[in-house]
């Protein structure tokens, strides 16, 4: 993904990004489980210039419709960090299920929704319709650098269970997905109130 070249006008992707529940045990900041709740985002480049965003569901009285939005911010920033210019227009359209400041990493959900978006749209271009087959360490690295651990958002990338760390500055994140016991049945307790 090497290229310079902004998504083309008309590029789609529709993503389907998992809550997650972090600092398992004795895991600060580096063991993550993903949750069996989604985000669900289209991204449509557009003609347009300028960003547009629809949000339903969790959180969408509270949160920017405009270049603020946390997924456009993780996209462009993704795109900065691929060198791939950000095209002159997208449009949001996101159902969110996640809630937003109880302990289910919807900050982390929205970078790495983000983040996929970014290096889906280069993919798709010029690819047949269908599934998308995403460089998941890419999209690890670049989630996991934006949100500056990688508990909650390498949980939101691969799914299941998952360790992660870095080893050092430049061989960017490494993350082990260790079964999951099959008899082991996450329950959340969502609070009422909201904490950052």
């Amino acid at each position: 993904m090497s290229t310079a070249t902004a998504p083309a006008p008309g590029t789609r992707v529709e993503l389907v990004v998992p809550a997650s529940s972090a600092n398992l045990g004795p895991g600060f900041d580096s063991v993550g489980l993903a949750l069996g709740v989604h985000d669900r985002t289209v991204v449509t480049v557009t003609d347009e210039p300028g960003v547009s965003i629809d949000v339903e569901g969790e959180g969408a009285d509270g949160v920017p419709r405009d270049e603020r939005h946390l997924v456009h911010r993780a996209m462009v920033a993704a795109w900065r960090w691929m060198g791939v210019a950000a095209p002159a227009g997208v449009h949001l359209s996101c159902h969110n299920s996640v809630p937003h400041g109880r302990g289910m990493g919807s900050s982390a959900t929205a970078i790495v929704t983000g983040v996929s978006a970014a290096v889906a749209l280069v993919a798709a271009q010029g690819a047949d319709p269908g599934p998308l087959d995403l460089d998941l360490g890419l999209v690890n690295d670049i989630a996991c650098d934006l949100e500056g651990h990688p508990d909650n958002s390498s949980a939101s990338v691969y799914g299941g269970l998952t360790v992660s760390w870095a080893a050092d500055s430049d061989s960017g994140w490494s993350t082990a997905r260790p079964a999951l016991h099959p008899d082991v049945a996450p329950v959340a307790f969502v609070p009422a109130s909201t904490l950052a």
